[in-house]
């Protein structure tokens, strides 16, 4: 389980091409103050995470046929450093492997990473309904496929209860099998600040653990909080 979100991961060259796309059409939001994020609108983003994590939960069962067990979600308004932190101190597992998956919508721009713990591999291939395998390749396919679902699901629902239309990009991995220290240890983000929502699944009687990061860069905060701030009128 992730403490306080932390700084630094590797941005493969397909994500961040479909970031720097969007990153073109928002180029006056590169420069933006610091942004302050009240407690109104954290347990209002805070119940918008939990929606979401039902109707994720939700679908995963019916999919899988599997009983999840749901998250509490935490919201944080972190910098960068933090995020680095926080990641780096998953060395409590032996190893994760990390998928990354960009989002993107008009005046908002983000990422879903998600890290898989040590007991994920054949594991995970029974919970999704196949044969277990030791196959590398195929353990990696049940990986993005789940990535696919559990990412996009998540984003979907968090950004349609805001009215927002969103694009969610492929699945990518990011890393394989290393200590979440190596993994994190060089990237330094390309902005200062960022909203981060951690939501932590278990799944009924499987080792497979997932924890799921959605990171909304900060040229997507202003556009945020302006949609919470409506709902909360």
């Amino acid at each position: 389980m992730l403490p306080v979100l932390g700084r630094n991961h590797a941005v493969p060259s397909a994500r961040l091409s479909a970031c720097d796309k969007y990153q073109k059409l928002n180029s006056s939001a590169q420069f933006m103050p610091q942004v302050q994020l009240s407690e109104n609108l954290r347990d209002a983003f805070t119940e918008i995470a939990n929606i979401a994590v039902g109707q994720t939960a939700d679908k995963i069962a019916r999919s899988f046929s599997t009983f999840v067990v749901m998250p509490i979600p935490r919201v944080h308004l972190l910098e960068s450093a933090d995020i680095h932190m926080a990641l780096t101190a998953m060395d409590g597992a032996d190893s994760v492997t990390a998928v990354t998956q960009a989002f993107f919508a008009e005046g908002i721009s983000g990422e879903a990473l998600l890290l898989f713990g040590t007991g994920t591999g054949s594991d995970l291939s029974q919970l999704m309904g196949y044969e277990p395998t030791s196959d590398p390749r195929a353990q990696l396919e049940h990986m993005l496929e789940m990535a696919s679902l559990l990412n996009g699901s998540c984003i979907q629902s968090v950004l349609e209860q805001l009215e927002i239309d969103v694009l969610i990009g492929y699945p990518v991995l990011l890393g394989q099998r290393k200590r979440a220290s190596e993994m994190f240890a060089d990237y330094k983000f390309p902005w200062s600040e960022t909203l981060a929502i951690e939501l932590n699944y278990t799944f009924e009687n499987f080792a497979t653990t997932c924890d799921l990061v959605l990171l909304f860069h900060q040229q997507a905060l202003p556009t945020l909080f302006k949609k919470l701030e409506v709902l909360l009128a």
